[in-house]
């Protein structure tokens, strides 16, 4: 089963430079960096390959992008990523809607210490 994932837009971000890391299982993709922005447009898809709907969660970090080497690729070691906030949706979410079909919807992201709201962006799944 195939899991689509769009990552359209953000909106009062708490920084400038920004991107999103997506986690499906064992799977990763992330989405380029934005600069200059605090209510940053992507409109990005990613495919994720699932298996069970029900047993799964898409876990959606935000990564400051300041100091990022782009020229470097994704997989640069040392580059400075401060994770901003996350949030984590169960796949169950999708699994419960009619078609396993979700509406662009809005989610907070929560920062991991202080459980306050950071951002939000907007993700839909078919």
């Amino acid at each position: 089963m195939k899991l689509y994932v769009y990552v359209l837009e953000g909106k009062d971000w708490a920084v400038e430079e920004s991107y999103v890391k997506l986690k499906v299982g064992k799977f990763k993709s992330r989405t380029r960096v934005l600069k200059n922005t605090r209510n940053p447009v992507w409109n990005e898809e990613f495919v994720f390959r699932v298996d069970c709907l029900d047993d799964d969660e898409l876990v959606v970090s935000v990564y400051d992008g300041d100091g990022d080497d782009e020229s470097s690729g994704l997989f640069k070691v040392n580059s400075c990523r401060s994770l901003v906030g996350r949030v984590r949706i169960p796949l169950s979410s999708v699994a419960a809607e009619e078609d396993h079909h979700l509406q662009p919807t809005w989610f907070s992201v929560q920062s991991d210490e202080s459980n306050e709201s950071i951002c939000d962006f907007c993700r839909r799944d078919h």
